[in-house]
């Protein structure tokens, strides 16, 4: 059973550094600095359930990432709208994330980037 659309009200997440995170707020910037200051650092090993995600940010998708029934925001009626491709051969200024589990989440103003694969499995969800 879908758990979107997320109904509830806003719970802002009282701890950036836990590892399941259910049913709340929390913006992806302020969860990497909780974690890794501002050093580069990837969030891993970490569980979102009923989570709205928020940005202005870009989420680095390495090995490991899984969405189940999430909602990648508005791209407008384009897909492309919301993925960016690195012309180089890294990817600065963005979250890194890596075997975490996204379950029923809402993104908004998140934009997604990782390998040419991950770009493509991406595109393929708004197809």
């Amino acid at each position: 059973m879908s758990r979107l659309p997320l109904t509830r009200a806003v719970r802002v997440a009282p701890d950036l550094r836990t590892t399941v995170f259910e049913d709340v707020d929390l913006n992806l910037f302020d969860l990497h600095v909780a974690n890794h200051g501002h050093h580069l650092g990837v969030i891993m090993g970490r569980t979102f359930r009923g989570c709205r995600i928020q940005g202005p940010a870009i989420m680095l998708v390495s090995a490991g990432v899984r969405f189940d029934d999430c909602s990648f925001g508005d791209p407008n009626g384009d897909m492309r709208n919301l993925v960016l491709r690195p012309t180089g051969d890294r990817a600065l200024g963005t979250v890194p994330f890596r075997d975490t589990l996204f379950e029923g989440c809402e993104f908004y103003n998140v934009g997604f980037t990782g390998s040419e694969q991950v770009v493509s499995d991406l595109l393929a969800v708004g197809a």
